[in-house]
């Protein structure tokens, strides 16, 4: 399966949206892919404000950052797993053994792949040979 980047961009730029609208931290700071970041100045630097910056730099967002109101950061990617943290249904724990699960998940996927292509590349040889 392939999707465009544009795909992945507007995937990122939705739930980071829905991360600012929802969430019950303060959010502090997007970051982008390449290394670019937007600071959030106030509640008030609305999410116009981050479309007209992501304009300027990558549009691709790689994390977001939240504050509690004890000033410790969260730093969460802009998925579903994000927006539950967010918006409280999950802790910042549960948070990081989903996010280690999905990966794992899908670098068990990947060798799979690969162990199945091998496999009937290998069937192919010895049929036409």
């Amino acid at each position: 399966m392939c999707f465009s980047y544009s795909f992945i961009e507007q995937q990122t730029h939705e739930m980071s949206k829905k991360i600012w609208e929802s969430s019950l931290y303060k959010l502090i700071r997007v970051d982008f892919a390449g290394g670019n970041r937007f600071e959030v100045q106030s509640r008030l630097n609305d999410w116009v404000s981050l479309e007209t910056e992501m304009g300027n730099k990558s549009a691709l967002i790689t994390k977001v950052i939240l504050e509690d109101l004890e000033g410790k950061h969260y730093s969460i990617e802009p998925n579903v797993n994000g927006v539950r943290f967010a918006k409280g249904e999950i802790t910042y724990k549960e948070y990081k053994i989903l996010q280690k699960k999905g990966n794992a998940l899908w670098i068990t996927i990947f060798i799979v792949g690969i162990l199945v292509f091998f496999t009937l590349m290998s069937v192919l040889v010895k049929f036409v040979l």
